[in-house]
């Protein structure tokens, strides 16, 4: 195989931006795409190149070798489950499932059938963020003190009376956690310690007609001892960019989306000036809309295509999607009962 032949389901908003990143690789292409109604798989087809489907068998039978998953939240595993049984790989749009079981029943599926399972959460292959990993992996950090994140985001009430999966915890397993902050919570427990246990309110403080929290905050303990903050909103008008915070005995990293605030360590590197110059830059990355680019996108399809064709584990495999999957569920958990919740390992 020399070329990766991709089908992609679930076609709302977000598959234009996964559409757009598979047909800028030089070794992908976007080839069949399904959905209940024909007419709709017929429109996205047309617009990007691909055979359109309302028969799920059959668009499983096209020549696909990788499946894109962008359905609401609760049915991923619903179409993930049964391309594993017939050899085609799986990536899926964040969060990988809303219940832990039905995520486990996906790995262990992909494990069982030796395809290739992988999440989306883009916002690691950012040029920023690949570079803040490597100052953390190396340890310029020194001993790590606080892992902190802030998504305080806008979204109106138009945005949630647009589709009847929006703001329904039966179908979309929560609100500005689980459907917007996710990425920046997955970003931060990267570049951290292993999360220990978790402390945490939510509420439903500007928003109608929805039955999942617009606004939560929590106290994170990670397993190093380092501690942490999180806090999401959907409310929060008129909005502001994704913050990391990053301290420790040795340094500090700050960044705002793909804008660097803070770089400075103890000890100096070759290097730093060029990052420094290079990410100071004002963000562009709109904090009160759902639009995002497809950048980020191509690079983690650019590793999920490699791994197939080369025979390795993606960068965000099924193991790390778990990860914030967990947190997530944890953080709701501690919210409804008022207590701490620890992780197990």
């Amino acid at each position: 195989m020399d070329n990766v032949r991709f089908g992609i389901v679930g076609l709302g908003s977000i598959a234009g931006t996964h559409a757009l990143a598979i047909n800028a690789i030089d070794k992908a292409s976007l080839v069949s795409c399904y959905h209940k109604n024909m007419s709709k798989a017929e429109a996205f087809g047309a617009r990007y190149g691909a055979k359109a489907f309302d028969d799920f068998d059959a668009f499983l039978s096209s020549g696909i070798d990788a499946l894109v998953i962008t359905t609401p939240s609760a049915i991923r595993a619903e179409y993930a489950i049964p391309a594993m049984r017939k050899g085609i790989n799986v990536i899926v749009e964040k969060p990988m499932d809303i219940k832990l079981e039905s995520a486990m029943s996906m790995m262990e599926e992909s494990k069982k059938c030796g395809v290739k399972f992988a999440v989306i959460f883009q916002n690691r292959f950012s040029p920023l963020n690949v570079e803040i990993r490597k100052a953390v992996s190396s340890g310029r950090l020194g001993k790590r003190i606080l892992s902190s994140c802030y998504v305080k985001w806008f979204r109106s009430q138009e945005y949630y009376d647009s589709g009847a999966w929006r703001g329904d915890k039966e179908i979309d397993g929560g609100g500005a956690l689980m459907n917007q902050a996710i990425h920046g919570l997955d970003l931060l427990l990267s570049l951290s310690s292993p999360l220990d246990s978790v402390f945490s309110f939510s509420a439903l403080l500007n928003h109608e007609r929805i039955n999942v929290e617009d606004t939560i905050v929590a106290s994170l303990k990670f397993k190093d001892g380092s501690l942490g903050g999180f806090e999401a909103s959907t409310a929060s008008y008129p909005g502001c960019n994704r913050r990391i915070e990053l301290t420790g005995s040795d340094g500090t990293i700050v960044a705002e989306d793909d804008h660097l605030i803070t770089w400075k360590f103890k000890s100096a590197e070759d290097g730093d000036d060029e990052i420094i110059r290079r990410f100071s830059s004002s963000s562009s990355s709109p904090a009160d809309s759902p639009r995002v680019g497809f950048e980020n996108h191509k690079a983690e399809y650019e590793n999920f295509v490699s791994s197939i064709l080369s025979d390795r584990t993606p960068i965000v495999d099924g193991n790390e999607g778990l990860k914030s999957l967990k947190a997530v569920l944890a953080i709701y958990e501690s919210a409804r009962t008022a207590h701490p919740v620890s992780l197990s390992s």
